[in-house]
């Protein structure tokens, strides 16, 4: 078998004609009848993601635990219904995907509000639909929404979100638990003490539970273990036994063959230890556990397949392969030097001569590049390659650089094709074509 089914979807399979096929659809046809670039999501796949996840909790932790999807990770109404069958909670940060949560038919208790600065808009959306938890960030936040709270008659669920001072090994850019980290509430200077303090003296703000998050692309089970340790020394120190506790997300995906990848049962033990531990030590009752990963869930499921164009040989020998997608539907590898794998569509590569390449992509920047370094045979223009991982982080930050148009977006499920993205269009009334 190619290397690369090791980062396809569960369901990719190679026919004998060459043609790369998921949940029993060719990949080549959908191309064609939908037009390129391509993102297809594979359900058989994050149907697996969510049961495996599910049963290391059930397995693994003694006590209630609750998933969440990070909504960040990429949200669409058709995926959203979709999440909301499954009874996961939804991890959201802007009115936007509140919105999308209410129209998906979420209970509002499985919504939990997050973000470093959140809008008096969205607190107010929160707190009148009575969603289950909005994640204070900072000691003026909390400010701002017990004044908005008593000003509605509202009494809201809160978690604290704190930087725990914990640096993991993940690229600068997803790092978040570390000091000089734009996300939470401080523990070193005193600043989670004292929001604790307030919150607990609150008559509208219930404080059951305490959120970090460290970083995303984690592959250290440890990192979590240094994390919860400084959450229940703070709860000791403040004498406040845990309702919750949320580990937040972040574990390690890989995006080619060659990256292991470390099973999900380990982060949850290592989760599930340190927390059996410390309530043990203190006699405290165990918490509900949280855990909100987006990019574990649905990465793998995604796929984006994007047509050749232009190929040509750079004077140091590299193969240029020059595709009609890049940055503007994928800027991961701009942002954060992501790597990625490739393969064609409709014919295998085994046995066959490779040179060394490089996948870039249309627009106008040298950062253009989908991948940097990669063996690829010689390619026609007009033939199709697939990007394996690709449902986490490229739909939700892709743009409309040099007024691109955001690619389709289709959900494969037992023989079905159905649309959760339409393909932008340009008309006259886009937004960029209108005013004066």
């Amino acid at each position: 078998m190619e290397e690369v089914f090791n980062v396809l979807p569960l369901t990719a399979e190679r026919a004998a004609n060459g043609h790369l096929f998921i949940a029993g659809h060719d990949l080549g046809q959908l191309a064609r009848q939908w037009g390129t670039p391509l993102y297809v999501f594979d359900a058989q796949t994050v149907y697996g993601q969510v049961e495996s996840l599910r049963n290391s909790l059930t397995k693994n932790y003694p006590g209630e635990y609750e998933i969440a999807y990070a909504s960040k990770a990429y949200l669409s109404l058709g995926l959203a219904k979709r999440l909301a069958a499954l009874k996961l909670g939804l991890d959201v940060v802007s009115m936007g995907e509140l919105m999308i949560a209410r129209k998906a038919g979420y209970s509002p208790e499985l919504v939990h509000l997050h973000g470093n600065n959140k809008s008096e808009e969205e607190m107010r959306f929160a707190l009148e639909w009575g969603i289950g938890n909005i994640v204070v960030d900072s000691l003026e936040e909390l400010g701002i929404l017990e004044s908005l709270a008593r000003e509605m008659n509202k009494r809201m669920n809160i978690w604290l979100r704190l930087t725990p001072g914990v640096d993991v090994d993940t690229h600068p850019h997803v790092q978040t638990g570390h000091p000089a980290s734009k996300f939470g509430i401080p523990i070193e200077d005193g600043q989670a003490s004292t929001a604790i303090f307030r919150a607990k003296r609150s008559e509208r703000l219930h404080l059951v539970g305490l959120h970090t998050h460290i970083g995303s692309q984690i592959f250290e089970p440890q990192a979590y273990r240094r994390a919860l340790k400084m959450l229940f020394k703070l709860a000791e120190k403040e004498d406040m036994p845990l309702e919750r506790i949320n580990q937040g997300g972040g574990f390690g995906v890989p995006y080619t063959p060659e990256r292991p990848e470390v099973g999900i049962d380990v982060f949850i033990q290592e989760m599930a230890e340190t927390i059996r531990e410390e309530t043990t030590r203190l006699g405290w009752q165990i918490p509900m556990l949280v855990v909100e990963p987006g990019r574990w869930l649905v990465a793998r499921a995604g796929v984006a397949v994007y047509t050749i164009g232009t190929t040509k040989m750079s004077s140091d020998g590299t193969y240029m392969v020059a595709v009609d997608g890049g940055m503007a539907d994928n800027p991961r590898v701009a942002l954060y030097d992501a790597r990625y794998t490739a393969t064609l569509v409709e014919r295998s590569e085994e046995g066959t001569p490779k040179h060394r390449a490089t996948l870039v992509g249309k627009f106008c920047e040298s950062g253009d590049q989908l991948i940097h370094r990669i063996l690829l045979p010689e390619v026609r223009r007009g033939e199709l390659i697939a990007m394996p991982v690709a449902g986490a982080y490229q739909l939700s930050m892709a743009s409309n650089y040099n007024l691109a148009m955001r690619p389709a977006v289709l959900w494969l499920e037992d023989g079905r094709v159905e649309v959760l993205q339409q393909r932008e269009k340009l008309t006259e009334h886009s937004w960029w074509m209108s005013g004066e």
